[in-house]
């Protein structure tokens, strides 16, 4: 059931859906992820981001893993400088008709 978090987040990033995988949620906010081989993929993070940053961080650490990836539709330059990311690809879209 969608609380005042999920709402919020859906605005504010387009989803429309909750991912429930390894979901958590807490005071700070929620995320979800999931670990693809040696890669530690964030599919949902909402929140207090320095807390969340260093949370992951520690799960993918205890995964083993040797990166960690994301997307945000929002300003990806300020994640860039916020979390010393690199943008590595550039995803596109392509609206259908029938």
């Amino acid at each position: 059931m969608a609380n005042p978090k999920h709402l919020d987040y859906a605005k504010r990033s387009g989803d429309d859906a909750i991912e429930s995988k390894n979901y958590i949620e807490n005071e700070h906010g929620f995320a979800s992820w999931d670990v693809e081989g040696d890669v530690f993929r964030v599919i949902q993070i909402y929140g207090d981001g320095k807390y969340w940053d260093r949370y992951l961080r520690q799960i993918a650490k205890e995964h083993r893993c040797k990166t960690a990836i994301f997307h945000t539709r929002r300003n990806p330059e300020a994640w860039k400088r916020r979390y010393n990311a690199q943008i590595v690809e550039t995803c596109m879209m392509i609206e259908l008709e029938y």
